[in-house]
């Protein structure tokens, strides 16, 4: 006998036994719903495996369930009342006692067991009249369906779709969503006012169909054309309206994909920009000027130059381009206020515009620097002699003359009468002669020669290669020695960084210092200075050659002091290497402190209060006198090499520093005389009250193992070298 032979042999066998009855076993037997078959009264006369489970989890749920373990058998003859609560059981029975009476079903009505915790138990039920062969209502049969997962679902789907809704209606753009019949789909609420009709009068409607401009109609059904063809997003603009109430519309519409990855809908976001286009012709004016001054800002002054220089090919001549800086303009700012520092801009741009020619063109390039542009010189024109009329114009009388407040101006100028000449080329080398003139002592004109690039040139190279270097660590530090004068005792050092480049060799301090502080290098090279100078120390500490009254002494550069987080990084750095605090001493240039006044007093003022001591480093080259130290706790006066050198000879400089020497021991604070290299220099020194000195006389840097090997000799820092 074939299978499909057998197989009837069998299901003719199973109905003979009662296949409905072995079906419905079975069913009951698997199911998980709750499947259930009542007497008229309301007594269970058969229920399916998801009744059993239900009870069972609910008595579970309450506590009640113990050892006992329920059966379908157990359920029959039972009413609900017997299994749930009264009230929730008196509901159900009276269901089946109209279905009973009417015979009338109950379809999928949504109930909620009210014993359910959180959002949960959401029931699906149905209820029928149970029939038998004749149609006589014998009982009712049910079927209950837990649906708590899908109610949430739905719930959070609608959630969802609220806050969208709400998020698209309180949107200030026009949002729309179109189909590929180019329909609306969906629009906000400021579609709908732009349009003018309830969003339902909108959706399923073309923008033809809704009156718009047949020129706007074209350009946006080819927009969503666009999208649906090439799956990518596209932009547009357009107007609406008539010339002079015209409203400007910028729109971006985005595909929409499936699960597939095919475009559903085009969603389109139009924003108004109306404001932004009355605007633009304000904006064109502010984009060619300083806000401040009013004059020609540097895209206008790039623009001019660029036509100047073009010209020279139809008129031959001349282009020169001024380069001003206003010397020292921080410390105005830092001393007068802001305002004031705007108020002498201002009055410098009135006095250059006057300064120059009808057709010539002064510009403001930011902060305190200028550019004028002479245009159409002759070749007898004397570049140099129309700056420093330029320069002296400015300087003619006080700015601010309520305060007698004058300025100097370092002036950078270049010429050109070559027609190919680059505007940025011109302003690049205008500015190199500008630092020209700040670096031989400002308050001057400097005229670019070729060579003023080529230092430019090295300044550029060298910081590539400086910031190569602190990552290669191609950097190490020197030590030299500082001596009591008088018992000539080893009492600290001064770290100093040296560069041993990989082509170069060795690259004077000179060299990279100025381009770390100007290029920003300088805070990660004196923090990697501090760290390797306080390791060294600790090293000497653990090995019995630094007591703590032994100094070590790092130089900190303007920019560190300016930095926000330069204090914490020191108290770190002390407190990381296990060194008491006053064995630091925080090397700050005169110059550097006080073009950092403000922020100085406050960083420096904490610094002192957490124990480091403070030296003022080469005092007397800038532009601070001892009154200023009233200002800083300062606890050392360094003075600088300049007047050391000439102690041993005929002048004022011995009375200088004896002078200052004395004004510096009443302040309570002690001084150092740096580059002492001869006997008679040390003797000075000495004569005149010096505390300490340094130099090659008494010891040149050296490598931290040749000072590891002088302390070792001596076998503590207290003994004379």
């Amino acid at each position: 006998m074939d299978a499909a032979s057998r197989g009837a042999s069998e299901l003719t066998a199973a109905r003979d036994e009662g296949l409905e009855r072995i079906c419905l076993r079975n069913l009951l037997a698997y199911t998980r719903d709750a499947i259930y078959f009542k007497d008229r009264d309301s007594r269970f006369v058969l229920v399916s495996r998801g009744v059993v489970e239900d009870h069972y989890a609910r008595e579970a749920k309450g506590g009640q369930s113990g050892e006992r373990t329920w059966s379908a058998a157990d359920f029959i003859g039972k009413s609900d009342l017997d299994l749930f609560e009264p009230e929730l059981a008196m509901a159900w029975i009276d269901e089946e006692r109209h279905i009973v009476e009417t015979g009338e079903p109950m379809v999928d009505v949504l109930e909620r067991d009210s014993s359910a915790e959180g959002d949960g138990g959401w029931f699906i039920t149905s209820k029928a009249a149970l029939r038998d062969e004749d149609g006589t209502i014998i009982g009712t049969f049910g079927v209950t369906r837990d649906v708590t997962a899908r109610v949430l679902a739905e719930r959070e789907v609608a959630r969802r779709e609220a806050q969208l809704r709400a998020v698209l209606d309180s949107s200030p753009d026009v949002i729309t969503s179109y189909g590929r019949d180019l329909r609306h789909e969906m629009v906000n609420a400021k579609a709908a006012t732009l349009i003018g009709r309830p969003a339902e009068e909108i959706v399923g409607h073309t923008d033809a169909e809704l009156g718009l401009p047949p020129r706007v109609v074209a350009e946006l059904q080819g927009a969503v054309t666009r999208v649906f063809g090439t799956r990518r997003m596209c932009e547009l603009e357009f107007s609406l309206g008539n010339p002079g109430s015209q409203r400007w519309w910028h729109v971006r519409m985005v595909p929409q994909f499936d699960e597939a990855g095919e475009v559903t809908s085009a969603v389109a976001a139009a924003r108004d920009l109306s404001e932004l286009k009355a605007a633009q012709g304000v904006l064109v004016h502010k984009a060619l000027h300083d806000a401040l001054t009013g004059l020609a800002n540097r895209v206008a002054l790039v623009e001019r130059l660029t036509q100047a220089i073009a010209s020279l090919e139809q008129r031959p001549g001349r282009v020169a381009v001024l380069f001003i800086d206003i010397d020292n303009f921080k410390l105005i700012n830092d001393a007068h206020g802001h305002e004031r520092g705007d108020q002498v801009l201002v009055e410098v741009a009135g006095r250059l515009t006057r300064a120059v020619r009808r057709g010539d063109t002064v510009a403001r390039l930011g902060g305190d620097e200028f550019v004028v542009l002479f245009d159409h010189l002759a070749p007898s024109d004397d570049v140099v002699a129309m700056a420093e009329r330029v320069r002296e114009r400015v300087i003619a009388s006080p700015l601010l003359r309520k305060r007698r407040l004058s300025v100097t101006t370092s002036i950078g100028a270049v010429v050109t009468d070559d027609p190919a000449a680059n505007a940025g080329d011109l302003l690049r080398d205008a500015d190199i002669a500008m630092y020209r003139a700040k670096e031989k002592g400002r308050d001057r004109v400097e005229l670019f020669e070729s060579v003023l690039r080529h230092r430019a040139d090295e300044r550029h190279r060298v910081a590539r290669d400086l910031r190569r270097g602190l990552d290669q660590d191609q950097f190490f530090l020197v030590y030299q020695p500082i001596f009591a004068l008088g018992a000539d005792r080893l009492t600290g050092v001064e770290a100093l960084a040296r560069w041993r480049h990989p082509r170069r060799g060795m690259v004077p301090p000179s060299e990279f210092i100025p381009v770390a502080e100007e290029r920003g290098y300088i805070n990660a090279l004196g923090k990697w200075a501090l760290n390797e100078a306080l390791a060294q120390l600790a090293r000497w500490s653990a090995a019995g050659l630094a007591t703590e009254d032994f100094v070590m002494s790092v130089n900190a550069a303007a920019r560190q002091l300016a930095s926000d987080n330069f204090v914490a990084q020191v108290v770190d750095a002390i407190g990381g290497h296990g060194i008491a605090a006053r064995q630091l001493c925080l090397e700050i240039t005169e110059t550097g402190m006080i073009e950092e006044l403000e922020r100085c007093r406050e960083y420096l003022e904490a610094l002192g209060n957490a124990g480091v001591r403070l030296a003022l480093d080469d005092f007397g080259t800038g532009f601070s006198s001892l009154a200023h130290l009233h200002d800083f706790r300062v606890n050392t006066l360094k003075i600088d090499r300049t007047f050391v050198a000439r102690l041993d000879k005929e002048g004022d400089d011995l009375a200088i520093v004896a002078g200052v020497t004395a004004m510096a021991h009443a302040m309570s604070m002690e001084v150092v005389a740096e580059g002492v290299e001869t006997e008679a220099q040390r003797q000075k020194a000495l004569e005149v009250g010096c505390d300490k000195a340094q130099g090659y006389l008494l010891a040149r840097p050296m490598s931290a193992e040749a000072l590891t090997a002088l302390l070792s000799e001596h076998n503590c820092p207290g003994l004379s070298a």
